[in-house]
């Protein structure tokens, strides 16, 4: 859900609520009474009520600032954040509790639930990835802080994931070059992809279409080049057949070097 679907989902919520009076509720939000207000905001969040606790916890953050009491609100108010899925103020608030609370108990917890915010707030492969770094370097930042947590194995777990749509957004954005037909770019592109991820779930089918892609330019050259670029295409088959002995594009591949040597010998002859 887009952080406008999110608010208006909570607008939508909070007009119904009020267009149907909720009896009790308007009560509370209208009471002057500092306890009812925090005893129904309880209430109302163990309830799983989150939306209708968080305008009475607001209310309360400045009604107990400075008191005993502004941590357990406060903390509350975060956690209702999170309860209704809203990413965005869930990471702020949370963020700021453990800056505001840094000696409390919580303080760690406070850390890796704004942490979490940031991998839901992460999108799929196909989408800007400023979000998923932002995310990885939250995490990462939390096992530094925090090096004997209980959460290292979850926190992993989740950079793993991360990681995973980095990798995938690269392959993806190396691998267009060669499905829109620009073969240079998407050699070069290709190769500095497994610069990057060199034990890549798709270091084989990149490796492959170097291969495919040299070949696919050394026919579009001028016969002037074509000798040059063929030899890059015969060199790219053998670093794929011996990365990758047992591939099943490893016939295909056999066909690139055959075709990338007939033309490389007609392509010498030309020129001489």
């Amino acid at each position: 859900m887009s952080r406008i679907q999110q608010c208006l989902s909570l607008l939508f919520l909070g007009l119904i609520m009020a267009s149907s009076g909720c009896g009790d509720y308007q009560k509370v939000l209208k009471s002057t009474d500092p306890e009812l207000k925090w005893t129904r905001a309880q209430e109302y969040f163990a309830d799983d009520r989150c939306i209708q606790s968080l305008p009475l916890l607001q209310e309360l953050i400045g009604l107990f600032r400075g008191t005993e009491r502004m941590e357990d609100v406060y903390f509350m108010y975060a956690e209702a954040h999170l309860c209704v899925e809203d990413w965005y103020m869930g990471r702020y608030t949370m963020r700021n509790f453990a800056k505001t609370f840094p000696n409390s108990a919580r303080s760690e917890e406070a850390e890796f639930r704004a942490a979490l915010c940031s991998f839901r707030l992460s999108p799929g492969p196909e989408l800007d990835q400023s979000e998923t770094q932002v995310a990885m370097d939250e995490l990462q930042l939390f096992l530094d802080r925090y090096p004997t947590t209980i959460l290292k194995d979850s926190c992993n777990n989740m950079i793993a994931g991360l990681r995973g749509k980095l990798e995938t957004k690269a392959w993806r954005s190396a691998e267009l070059y060669h499905t829109t037909g620009k073969y240079q770019s998407a050699a070069k592109a290709l190769a500095q992809f497994i610069t990057e991820w060199p034990i890549s779930k798709y270091a084989e089918d990149a490796q492959f279409l170097i291969l495919k892609s040299q070949f696919l330019y050394a026919e579009q050259s001028t016969t002037r080049r074509q000798a040059e670029r063929y030899a890059d295409a015969i060199e790219s088959y053998f670093t794929f057949a011996a990365r990758f002995p047992e591939s099943a594009l490893l016939r295909e591949a056999e066909q690139f070097h055959r075709k990338s040597r007939t033309g490389l010998d007609r392509a010498t002859e030309e020129a001489q």
